[in-house]
């Protein structure tokens, strides 16, 4: 099977992540347990582009504003389109990364870590290292939550609790 056609396959979980997202953030669940190495906040920060297919082409919108009172993307969500872009925050212990993940090839765009505060004199190579160490961070913890998501997914709670809870929030956005 070629890479496309795998991608077409499997799109739909990348935008179902980014609506459970966004649910669990807007329902003060945005909270992510790891055991022991922790725990992360995600919220959404305020832009998410939504898109659906009709047999007119392609509509896409996009929304921005106080992402607590997205009432247009939530219409839209409510109305079919799908979330395939939102800003993010996430928080891990005092440090706050912000990105834009996109959910057809599940990658980071405008990726900001936390600063990087070191001495390049005392160490001209630990800026850089430092820097890929909270790039993995935020990505691990994204992975993390991801596989979460996945393993929830194919659960029977999905069908049992969480889909109703969140086809219930989806239609609350009207």
């Amino acid at each position: 099977m070629q890479l496309l056609e795998k991608v077409r396959k499997t799109e739909f979980l990348g935008r179902e992540f980014l609506v459970w997202l966004w649910f669990r953030a807007g329902t003060d669940r945005g909270m992510f347990d790891f055991g022991e190495k922790g725990s992360a906040e995600l919220w959404f920060d305020g832009k998410i582009t939504l898109q659906s297919e009709n047999e007119m082409g392609v509509e896409t919108i996009t929304c921005a504003g106080k992402a607590s009172n997205m009432k247009e993307a939530r219409f839209a969500l409510a109305e079919g389109k799908e979330i395939i872009q939102a800003a993010i925050k996430l928080d891990i212990g005092d440090n706050q990364w912000s990105f834009v993940l996109d959910s057809t090839w599940m990658n980071f765009r405008t990726f900001k870590t936390p600063r990087v505060m070191q001495d390049k004199k005392d160490d001209p190579d630990g800026i850089f290292y430092e820097k890929m160490f909270l790039i993995e961070e935020a990505v691990s913890a994204i992975d993390e939550i991801y596989s979460s998501f996945l393993k929830l997914r194919v659960s029977p709670e999905w069908a049992a609790e969480e889909r109703p809870a969140l086809v219930k929030w989806i239609s609350e956005g009207k």
